[in-house]
């Protein structure tokens, strides 16, 4: 109801603004050749009569000249032809009538225009997105069976963004978008999304995860030593996190700290179970961790030995 207020109140505004001036513009654009002769032979009469009634009351022949004159102006006013006033009042009436013809016309093509190519088929469509919110959170219930395809990540993705407008707190849904934004390659998106849960809940160790790996993958030092924090803050609180542990020790090998990659890798051992199928990668990891702690060491000793 708001917006067409907005469109009538638009238009009218133009409207006054194309339109307006008509009202001033308007006016006689002619006289009749006939008014014209007649405005000219009623001031000759009246000249003349003037210097009659003048020429007589000099000589002394009139004693009411004054009314005389008078009565000869009245007379004049009287003749003046009414054809100039219903012209100008029926250009008035013009005026109006193309003011008002004007301004539906413009009404018209204003809507017509916003039917065809205004937001409201778009505001329509995220409407329709967001009333499937619910069935999006259904299917995610299922979502190893019948893992949702791209179309439906993107209008999952619109539809918690809509929701989130209307209740920013939403710390779950915040992870959720950063979630989607992961599977769907949007990575400021879900380091945006991931940040927002991990504030609003900060004890909260799957947001924590979440937040600490998206920044551990990026390329500014400060944003990969907020993600050390952040995965250290997780173990003190749940030693036993093997997400945590092993995205550390990968972080560990990845700064050329072998012994503690390899240290944190044996953590991760001790808590699998003999038949994980995990065991074996982590068991390689520990190996090429102590090979590389190794051969880095050997490298700090031929530096320190003097060659011969």
């Amino acid at each position: 109801m708001n917006f067409w207020l907005s469109v009538v109140g638009l238009t009218l505004i133009v409207a006054l603004i194309c339109f307006y001036p008509l009202f001033k513009a308007i006016k006689p654009a002619r006289k009749t050749g006939q008014a014209v002769k007649r405005d000219e032979l009623n001031k000759a009469l009246y000249f003349q009569r003037l210097a009659e009634i003048e020429r007589d009351e000099a000589q002394g022949l009139l004693s009411n000249a004054e009314q005389l004159k008078i009565d000869l102006q009245q007379s004049l006013l009287e003749d003046i032809p009414v054809e100039a006033q219903d012209e100008s009042i029926v250009q008035k009436r013009y005026g109006k009538l193309w003011f008002v013809s004007g301004f539906l016309a413009l009404s018209i093509l204003a809507t017509m225009t916003y039917l065809s190519v205004g937001s409201w088929k778009a505001e329509e469509m995220l409407g329709k997105t967001y009333q499937k919110l619910p069935h999006f959170y259904e299917r995610l219930k299922d979502e190893q069976n019948n893992p949702l395809n791209e179309t439906e990540l993107q209008q999952f993705s619109t539809a918690l963004r809509l929701h989130l407008q209307k209740v920013p707190q939403d710390a779950k849904s915040w992870w959720l978008l950063g979630q989607i934004a992961m599977n769907t390659n949007k990575a400021q998106l879900a380091l945006d999304s991931y940040a927002r849960a991990n504030k609003l809940e900060p004890e909260n160790n799957e947001y924590k995860l979440s937040y600490a790996r998206i920044l551990m993958f990026s390329e500014d030092p400060t944003d990969k030593s907020q993600g050390d924090n952040l995965l250290k803050e997780v173990i003190r609180q749940d030693h036993s996190n093997l997400e945590a542990l092993g995205l550390l020790a990968f972080r560990y090998f990845e700064v050329e700290d072998y012994k503690m990659a390899a240290v944190t890798w044996s953590m991760m051992l001790r808590l699998l179970a003999e038949d994980d199928p995990r065991r074996a990668l982590i068991e390689r990891s520990i190996h090429s961790a102590r090979a590389s702690q190794e051969a880095q060491e050997a490298e700090k000793r031929e530096k320190l030995v003097p060659h011969q």
